[in-house]
């Protein structure tokens, strides 16, 4: 069976007389909508129309919203078999513009249904000239599985440079100083990147207080002190500012304290007048468009990010539970403000991480591999000494190499992938150049983390085909119910006798049977469209705070396990308050 070709195509008299003809038989549609859309898309700049051909012949169009990343319109030719081109259109689609999302009328139920079919989900309704039209959004794990198969939708043309340092024993402030020496010689050298007078901003990974034991940094959480002094060093005598930023992601209000903890006022003392720590999560912001902003048309950008003239992104060679690591790519979210990590999880986390390097572009990317972090990481995993540097100037390269390094495929990993897949970088080995000392000499696998998702006998979990995102938060959660049940001891939270029984669901292929005389919690994107049987936990993957909150509103008589301090829950709150809100 032959596939669908796209062509470029244009708003013709043809395909306006056919959606004329296409609307005035669905009930309730308004005869001028068709008109009114049509003169929006003849002004839009970012409207593209595909023209859907199948062994040479038309069968049909798509309008599509680059700016948007969104089908407002397909139209299949009535005399054509629908059913052999409908999927095969969305693939098409996809092979061409990646990350999709897709806009129906509420009246037009034959299409709602068939793209629920190929794995889009209602998230939301929009007002359109006056008709209601309904948000879909792409399910990941039909999304991933699709790529699998397929090509990047916009190739890297350009072949990137990547350099791994060795760095010698006992890897001294002098040795790590010198390891960052000979990495950017290999890449040109500091000045490069950085012009006299330049602001620099150095934005490592400060995630939380858990890489401390015994007021002792056992490794592999932060961004190693000795990695950021070398660094600074090296900039200070071209450099006029150089600003280490950073905002903590578990305790928001905290980043302050986890710099003291970790000795980074101690930078400062390189040269007061030029080097300053910033806490991005109380910056001014900056709010920016987003090209081509798939999901989030916008994202706010804190001031100091915006105004650096350098930015050097400097994360830790580690394991993420959810992401699969945690390296160039994920390294941005720390720079982004509280409530926008928090609206990521809503409008779809991995694609929202691709989002950030349209706006924030750094200029270098030097992964800390002194002590990596394997298993549970991000926070929560077990050190491993690697002693290296690995950089160079593209962040989806560098992952790749770095992952390569960690005995990992880069494919695992959904941001990196997604990066790859829309243009910001490669990851096929022959389209980098690894300088420095080769992959295979330094490789050490990285053990992966085991998501536990065994259930109770009265409390099931339905969907092991879901992706790493609601895997691995669900995970924490379920760790939760994992010990003592207070109204009866001798048994576990999990194991509490539910009368009707508890399911969770999540993936997109279980839900559609959910009995609606038992209790069903449906997770994320993938399930939204069976919440009439249930609870909701929005977002994909759904917040940790947000997978808590719905699971112990089934426990009343359990204190709810604290994601972070006092003071910051209240702040979580809020912003969920403020995040579901938007989604209204």
């Amino acid at each position: 069976m032959s596939e669908i070709i796209l062509k470029k195509g244009k708003l013709s008299s043809t395909l306006l007389r056919g959606l004329v003809d296409y609307y005035a038989a669905i009930p309730g549609v308004d005869k001028s909508y068709v008109t009114l859309r049509w003169d929006q898309w003849k002004q839009g700049d970012n409207i593209a129309v595909y023209l859907l051909k199948k062994d040479e012949e038309p069968v049909g169009w798509i309008i599509y919203n680059r700016a948007t990343s969104t089908i407002e319109e397909i139209l299949l030719n009535p005399d054509k078999d629908q059913a052999l081109v409908r999927f095969q259109a969305i693939d098409a689609l996809i092979d061409r513009e990646s990350l999709l999302s897709a806009e129906i009328l509420e009246e037009d139920t034959e299409k709602f249904y068939w793209l629920g079919e190929y794995g889009f989900r209602p998230t939301r309704k929009i007002q359109v000239f006056g008709q209601t039209l309904i948000k879909m959004e792409l399910s990941t794990v039909v999304f991933f599985q699709h790529l699998k198969e397929h090509k990047p939708a916009k190739p890297y043309r350009k072949k990137e440079k990547v350099v791994i340092e060795q760095v010698p024993s006992p890897q001294s402030e002098s040795e790590i100083k010198a390891s960052l020496q000979d990495l950017l010689n290999k890449l040109g050298g500091i000045k490069k990147y950085v012009k006299p007078g330049q602001t620099v901003v150095i934005k490592p990974n400060v995630v939380a207080d858990h890489g401390m034991l015994g007021g002792k940094y056992t490794g592999g959480v932060v961004t190693d002190i000795r990695v950021l002094k070398g660094l600074i060093e090296l900039l200070l005598p071209v450099a006029g500012k150089v600003i280490v930023a950073e905002g903590s992601s578990i305790n928001r209000s905290a980043t302050v304290k986890m710099f003291e903890i970790y000795g980074y006022p101690k930078l400062i003392d390189l040269d007061p007048k030029k080097v300053s720590l910033v806490d991005l999560n109380t910056d001014q912001l900056v709010e920016k468009l987003v090209p081509a902003g798939k999901r989030m048309k916008s994202r706010k950008v804190p001031r100091t990010i915006e105004e650096a003239d350098i930015v050097i992104s400097v994360p830790v060679m580690k394991i993420h539970f959810a992401a699969g690591v945690s390296l160039g790519v994920k390294n941005l979210q720390g720079a982004m403000p509280p409530l926008e990590k928090y609206m990521t999880h809503f409008f779809g986390l991995w694609q929202n991480l691709v989002n950030i390097h349209h706006v924030v572009k750094p200029k270098l990317t030097i992964i800390d591999g002194i002590v990596g972090q394997e298993d549970f990481g991000p926070v929560s995993g077990t050190p491993k000494t690697m002693n290296l540097l690995i950089g160079g100037e593209n962040p989806v390269a560098v992952d790749a190499v770095t992952m390569r390094v960690m005995g990992l495929d880069p494919h695992i990993s959904p941001p990196v992938l997604l990066a790859y897949m829309q243009g910001f970088g490669p990851i096929e080995p022959e389209n980098i150049e690894v300088l420095g000392t080769p992959i295979d000499k330094v490789a050490k696998p990285f053990k992966q983390p085991f998501l536990n998702l065994e259930s109770g006998k009265y409390f099931k979990v339905h969907g092991t085909d879901a992706c790493t995102g609601c895997r691995g938060y669900l995970h924490f959660a379920l760790n939760k119910l994992r010990r003592p049940d207070p109204a009866d001891p001798s048994r576990l939270l999990i194991d509490r006798p539910f009368e009707p029984k508890v399911n969770i669901y999540l993936g997109p292929y279980e839900g559609a049977n959910a009995d609606p005389k038992e209790t069903n919690i449906f997770m994320g994107i993938c399930q939204l469209h069976h919440t009439e049987n249930g609870m909701s936990l929005v977002g994909c993957p759904p917040h940790a705070e947000v997978i808590m909150n719905g699971i112990f509103s089934l426990f009343p008589d359990v204190e709810r396990p604290k994601y972070a301090d006092d003071t910051e829950e209240a702040k979580l709150e809020r912003m969920l308050k403020e995040a579901l809100a938007t989604l209204a």
